[in-house]
């Protein structure tokens, strides 16, 4: 079996086998039929997931972080991953194919459910921590991708985004090391 599609989780990004039928059916069904290949197909669905939980979850910090520089932090995330968000589904129109269905994967809804349980109190060290991992995997996702991928345009995008994502890895991490010496 071939590994091509890529899970996230907590503790960081694994590989999952999948035959070749359930990558094609994958790829069928985000695309629409568009000539992307399944890993492209599946690298997308992983990668609009991680963008829309760090959106969900900095949506949450806006409004229950006890901290100002969270907080802060939390608009930018909006505003930044919503705008690699509409750039990607541009990206995707111009080459002709559809993006995935604008919902989380169940590792990321897992993460986003255990975020809106913690209590006010530890709610900061929970998101910082959240965001942290988020970005590394995103960061290592989309750094293959742009060094490996199939399709020509993503890549492109998939770089692009390389640099955005760091500030914002730099910036939680930051925000870790004050709560860490705190």
């Amino acid at each position: 079996m071939k590994t091509v599609m890529l899970i996230v989780s907590a503790v960081g990004l694994f590989a999952v086998p999948a035959t070749n039928v359930m990558a094609q059916s994958a790829a069928h069904s985000v695309t629409s039929g568009t000539p992307l290949s399944p890993r492209t197909a599946a690298v997308l669905r992983t990668v609009m997931s991680s963008n829309l939980f760090e959106i969900e979850s900095s949506r949450l910090a806006q409004t229950r972080s006890q901290s100002s520089a969270v907080r802060d932090f939390a608009d930018h995330m909006v505003k930044h991953h919503t705008r690699a968000a509409n750039r990607t589904r541009q990206v995707l129109a111009d080459i002709g194919a559809s993006p995935p269905p604008a919902m989380l994967e169940p590792a990321h809804q897992q993460q986003l459910d255990a975020l809106k349980a913690v209590a006010n109190q530890p709610f900061d060290s929970a998101f910082i921590e959240a965001q942290y991992v988020a970005h590394v995997e995103a960061i290592a996702l989309l750094r293959d991708y742009a060094a490996t991928g199939d399709n020509e345009r993503l890549k492109s995008l998939a770089a692009q985004a390389l640099a955005m994502l760091q500030g914002h890895l730099d910036q939680v991490t930051r925000l870790r090391d004050d709560a860490t010496a705190r």
